[in-house]
C-alpha cells in the first residue's frame, strides 16, 4: 500500500531521495539502518535526519541525476508557508499605519478648519465626525503591534512556536 505524504514534508523528500538513489544507498550515506531510514520517509512517525546527512542526501540525489535537492526545497518551502503569516500581519500593520496617517491628517485639516472664526455648525460636526474615523482606527493598529510581540500570533510563529 502505497502511503500519502504531505505535499511539504520532510517524509516526501526522503522519498523522493530514496526513489533515485534507493533505500540501502540512502541508508549508507547516512550511516544508518534501512529501517531508520524508511522511518523518515513516513508522514506518522517523528524522526528526520539531522542537518548533515540531509544535505549529504541532497547531494546524492543531484549526483545521481536529480535537478534539485528535495530536502533543501522541502525546507524553504515549509519556511515560506510559514513566513506567510509575519509577512501578511507586516503589511496590514503597514496599511493600517497609511490609514491612520491620512485619517489623522484630515481631522487635523478639519480641526483647523472648525477653529477659525465664524466656522459653522457643519464644519465644526464634520471635524468631530473626521477625528471619531481616526481614532477608530488606533485600537486596530495597537492590536497589530501587539501580535509583533514574543508570545502573540505572529511573535510566536516568527520564533519557531506554534499556537
Amino acid at each position: 500500500m502505497t502511503k500519502l505524504r504531505a505535499p511539504l514534508s520532510f517524509s516526501l523528500a526522503i522519498t523522493t531521495v530514496a526513489g533515485r538513489i534507493g533505500w540501502r544507498e540512502a541508508a549508507r550515506i547516512s550511516r544508518r539502518a534501512v529501517r531508520t531510514v524508511r522511518h523518515w520517509s513516513e508522514s506518522d512517525r517523528h524522526g528526520t535526519p539531522s542537518l548533515d546527512l540531509a544535505i549529504a542526501l541532497d547531494r546524492a540525489f543531484i549526483e545521481a541525476g536529480g535537478g534539485y535537492a528535495p530536502i533543501l526545497e522541502s525546507y524553504a518551502r515549509q519556511l515560506d508557508v510559514a513566513m506567510v503569516n509575519t509577512v501578511a500581519c507586516r503589511t496590514a500593520l503597514a496599511e493600517d499605519i497609511a490609514l491612520a496617517s491620512r485619517e489623522s491628517g484630515d481631522a487635523i485639516g478639519h480641526c483647523i478648519q472648525a477653529l477659525r472664526p465664524g466656522a459653522t455648525p457643519a464644519e465644526i460636526h464634520r471635524a468631530i465626525v473626521e477625528t471619531e474615523e481616526a481614532d477608530a482606527i488606533f485600537p486596530r493598529l495597537i492590536g497589530r503591534l501587539k501580535a509583533l510581540l514574543p508570545g502573540n500570533g505572529v511573535g510566536r510563529e516568527a520564533n519557531g512556536e506554534t499556537i
